[in-house]
């Protein structure tokens, strides 16, 4: 394979990668057209001189090449109206051209069975050189200083192919002949003008479609032409190794070894970020993908891996924004300064410290910006190693509640305005993530005390029962006190109340209540502790009457739980009811559930206490009450499933009713 058709085939490559490219886009300006047809035809002559066609079409194709490119040259020299000067030599300058490019495609037509260029198409072609050089050169000296930087590259592709042209055809005028070397190289000089012509789309934004090219496929594309053109290159030498005995060994070893190198530069992720760089830069007007950068950081912030916490995620998402391995959360503890908080691929000493009154914590300007510590004079120890390269602030409510140090890129990251802004963005959102999560633990810390608070008077609340029911005994010893069956109850009663004070206390913990959750579910015999209730108060001025109907009694209630709702209830059921009367306890089924009903005869609640009042905590209408017997009870039948309800009217007495889940066939009651 010769050099010639190698460089082809690359040139060939490069101008179809930029029409598809530009083709993808959709429909184009008017200059982005012109570039499509010249892109095109630059691809199908390369093909052509590849592929050794007849000498008059590839001689055709460079002439349209020429001619689309004047054309371009012409659309963007139109003066503005009154411009008489500019209109006067861009008039002459096409003059020239039309004038060429008539006499090369003439000649090209007359001449199109002949195997070398004759003299009239040579001069032909030095004449259409010369009128591109001429629109070049006027496009260049007559555009405003501002458009400069987007016209630049455009001039230099087209001034290339131009002054290519110029130099081979003004030679062959000299010598008579087109010279074979030049015009061998010429596709490998064309290809060289691809790069400057897709910065110029990219540089120029109203020559771009509204339509969105994936950077990941800008870098693939870009990843796998300069792939190609590396395997082209390790062909070409193996090509030239191939004479001798050692030459296809040697040929083998060279395509295995480029392999092995290629695999190599490819998974590195330096040079991906090289590429990416670089495509971003040169290939797009604005440097990030912001829709592809908001994803990529809330798929981090919301995607544990593992078992990174979220201060953790926060750092690797706000440093995957400028490519940085590693870095450190600090946070603000009030009234010292920031702490390490969490880190990403290192560590540092947990007892740093950055004073809120430093330089450096003042170098974020009240959160707005972000700083370079490159260069920066006098730095703290933790930053005078160089190992950090960017700090960024976290703002939330106007207020700096931490930074997040980044150490430096694994390739040269060019901050700028960009850059800086999206940092600040991701900065805010970052820290209302971790002020999201402070909340949340304050908020569950909150409620573990509320917790302990509501067991801890729920506590309260059972221990006065029990002082009541110690009372009632210490008062009846003056008069049955001789009474051995007496003697023998109140022991019962004592040791009873003892079992259930140390049952309480241990309820208290609120490990042991979370580590006694489980067995929550155990039944539990409602006849039993019913009457065990009703026997620990029947000393009482009121008698207690007691019908239990059905034989499912098991329910799905702890039997510490039910005893202390049953014994709140009945005990209020006793102090409501005048002497004499009879206060009843009934148990049934009703639906599939236990209903323990217990009626009093005492004055009645009207409707509204009842709605408003009863279960309130801490309101009670007693001088001795707590205010929280009502509420508890409610509360411990909920949790076990249960309702309780309320019957009552001023005059007719009440009737509470605790409404319980039955538990399953076979299941086994709790000794409590």
């Amino acid at each position: 394979m010769t050099f010639a058709a190698v460089t082809s085939a690359i040139c060939a490559c490069a101008f179809a990668a930029l029409f598809l490219f530009t083709l993808a886009r959709g429909q184009a300006s008017r200059e982005g057209r012109f570039i499509l047809a010249a892109s095109g035809a630059t691809a199908l002559w390369a093909v052509a001189s590849t592929t050794g066609v007849a000498r008059g079409a590839v001689a055709s194709l460079e002439t349209v090449q020429a001619l689309i490119w004047l054309a371009l040259l012409e659309w963007l020299l139109r003066p503005q109206a009154g411009d008489t000067a500019k209109r006067g030599a861009r008039g002459l300058a096409v003059a020239v051209g039309a004038v060429a490019c008539a006499a090369a495609l003439a000649n090209d037509v007359a001449h199109s069975g002949q195997s070398a260029l004759v003299w009239s198409q040579i001069v032909a072609r030095a004449g259409l050189s010369i009128a591109g050089l001429l629109l070049v050169e006027n496009l260049y000296r007559n555009i405003e200083p501002k458009r400069m930087w987007n016209v630049v590259p455009l001039c230099i592709a087209i001034g290339g192919f131009f002054a290519y042209g110029l130099f081979l055809y003004s030679t062959a005028l000299l010598t008579g002949h087109v010279n074979p070397v030049f015009a061998q190289a010429r596709p490998a000089a064309t290809c060289l003008l691809a790069p400057f012509l897709a910065l110029t789309l990219a540089r120029n934004r109203d020559w771009r479609i509204d339509h969105h090219i994936s950077r990941g496929l800008v870098f693939h594309a870009f990843t796998l032409v300069v792939s190609g053109v590396f395997l082209l290159v390790v062909a070409s030498l193996g090509a030239v190794l191939r004479g001798g005995t050692w030459g296809p060994a040697a040929q083998i070893v060279a395509l295995f070894g480029s392999t092995l190198v290629l695999a190599l530069v490819l998974s590195s992720g330096s040079i991906k970020a090289r590429i990416n760089y670089l495509v971003s830069r040169n290939f797009f007007s604005l440097r990030y993908d912001y829709r592809l950068e908001w994803m990529n950081f809330i798929d981090i912030l919301s995607a544990p891996r593992d078992g990174a916490g979220l201060r953790q995620r926060v750092i690797h998402a706000v440093a995957n924004i400028v490519d940085s391995p590693r870095g450190a959360l600090w946070l603000v503890d009030e009234g010292v300064g920031f702490r390490p908080a969490a880190f990403f691929n290192m560590r540092l000493p947990a007892e740093l410290i950055e004073p809120l009154t430093s330089t450096f914590v003042a170098g974020f300007r009240g959160g707005h910006w972000t700083q370079v510590l490159d260069g920066e004079a006098n730095p703290a120890p933790w930053r005078a190693d160089g190992q950090f390269w960017l700090a960024v602030p976290l703002v939330h409510s106007g207020r700096i509640i931490g930074f997040i140090a980044l150490a430096h890129p694994r390739a040269p990251f060019d901050l700028n305005w960009e850059s800086f802004d999206l940092l600040r963005a991701v900065g805010r959102q970052a820290a209302s993530y971790i002020c999201e999560e402070s909340a949340a633990q304050q908020l569950a810390d909150a409620r573990r005390l509320e917790e302990y608070g509501k067991r801890f008077a729920f506590l309260g609340h059972d221990l006065k029962n029990i002082a009541g029911q110690l009372r009632l005994i210490a008062v009846n010893a003056q008069h049955h006190g001789d009474n051995p069956e007496f003697r023998a109850d109140a022991f019962r009663t004592i040791e009873g109340s003892a079992a259930r004070m140390s049952a309480l206390l241990l309820q208290l913990n609120a490990r042991t209540a979370a580590a006694a959750d489980p067995h929550r579910a155990v039944p539990t015999d409602a006849a039993r502790i019913i009457a065990e209730v009703a026997n620990a108060l029947a000393g009482a001025a009121v008698p207690i009457e007691t019908r239990m109907a059905g034989s499912a009694t098991l329910v799905t209630m702890p039997a510490e739980d039910l005893r202390s709702a049953l014994t709140h209830v009945l005990s209020n059921a006793i102090e409501a009811s005048p002497a004499g009367a009879i206060v009843s306890i009934a148990g049934t089924i009703e639906n599939g559930r236990h209903v323990i009903a217990i009626t009093d005869r005492g004055p009645g609640m009207d409707p509204e206490f009842v709605h408003r009042e009863l279960f309130r905590p801490f309101r009670t209408t007693k001088a001795s009450g707590s205010g929280i017997g009502a509420y508890q009870t409610r509360e411990l039948v909920r949790a076990a499933g249960g309702e309780l309800e309320v019957i009552s009217q001023p005059g007719a007495g009440t009737t509470m009713r605790i409404v319980l889940p039955l538990a399953r066939e076979g299941a086994v009651s709790s000794a409590a």
